[in-house]
């Protein structure tokens, strides 16, 4: 894989159905580790993976996924990316070990090959005694690690996993959540997990993208989107003030990032807490007005809502 390319970078993508537009000029970038695609059902998370694997058209903008065109990119992109789907996908009448091999084999593995490599993926996901029963049999959890063992069957460099938890008890979640741990771990397998469960993406991600309406309504790392737990706090400012006052902070010892909007500053330090008072003292002293000062987010929860309730 190139180095330099980002494992996804979208540029203005925006995807309808007739005249329902479920992506709105969406533009980010994902470096490479684990994002989770954060947002309500009908945020349009599914809709961006369906993009990226070329089974949704955009009606305009562009897509890159590891340094390959998202519309022109087709089999050879598809081959690099392991799709575990929200819905349930399964040939009837197949025995677990006789579907993925079936499935390497469509990928292009022998059949010896592709027998022995499924016999591998499903004992690692836990279904080795139950190769041989028909997937149509399991149980809800196994399917769920069913769907898991396809997406890994061709060894993928990069793992899509939509609502990977849906419909779990509690145990079958831990142990899905486990699974998805160590092909990270493990494999150096990149992840992008779309949820509306936030403990699953803050316990397997590194960076949220949140969604709302097919908008993009924030995005960063957990560690910056919770940094009020370590005592920061989000200022907001007049636009042309922001980097005058970032340059003062920087000066105290306070690290300045930029915030989501125009004219917001995250400040945080990382030994100790951002005091209101250095800020104001530092604002006063930069001719910038405070517009408002309030401590970040806690919890991703917190984030999470706080993206939500944007105009």
């Amino acid at each position: 894989m190139e180095s330099c390319s980002p494992i996804l970078r979208l540029d203005s993508l925006t995807v309808k159905y007739g005249s329902f537009t479920a992506l709105h000029s969406f533009s980010a970038q994902f470096q490479g580790g684990a994002l989770g695609l954060l947002g309500p059902n009908g945020a349009g998370k599914s809709t961006l993976l369906r993009s990226v694997l070329g089974l949704v058209q955009p009606a305009s903008g562009k897509g890159m996924s590891m340094g390959l065109d998202i519309e022109k990119g087709g089999s050879k992109l598809r081959a690099r990316i392991g799709y575990m789907p929200e819905q349930d996908c399964f040939i009837d009448g197949m025995s677990g070990v006789r579907a993925l091999a079936h499935l390497a084999e469509i990928c292009g593995f022998q059949a010896e090959d592709a027998m022995l490599r499924a016999h591998d993926v499903l004992h690692f996901v836990g279904l080795g005694e139950e190769r041989y029963r028909e997937v149509s049999n399991y149980s809800v959890g196994m399917r769920q690690r069913y769907k898991l063992a396809a997406a890994l069957v061709h060894d993928p460099d990069v793992l899509f996993l939509d609502e990977p938890t849906n419909g779990l008890d509690p145990r079958g979640r831990a142990r899905m959540l486990e699974l998805i741990d160590r092909v990270r771990r493990e494999h150096g397998i990149h992840l992008i997990l779309a949820s509306h469960l936030l403990p699953d993406v803050e316990q397997l991600c590194d960076e949220v993208w949140v969604l709302s309406g097919g908008v993009l309504k924030q995005s960063g790392t957990i560690a910056n989107l919770t940094a009020a737990a370590r005592g920061a706090c989000r200022l907001q400012t007049v636009t042309e003030k922001t980097e005058t006052i970032g340059n003062a902070a920087e000066g105290s010892g306070i690290q300045a990032l930029p915030g989501n909007y125009a004219g917001e500053l995250l400040l945080s330090r990382l030994d100790g807490i951002v005091s209101p008072l250095e800020i104001f003292k530092i604002a006063s002293e930069c001719n910038a007005p405070v517009l408002s000062l309030k401590p970040a987010a806690r919890t991703l929860e917190d984030a999470f809502l706080e993206a939500l309730e944007q105009d």
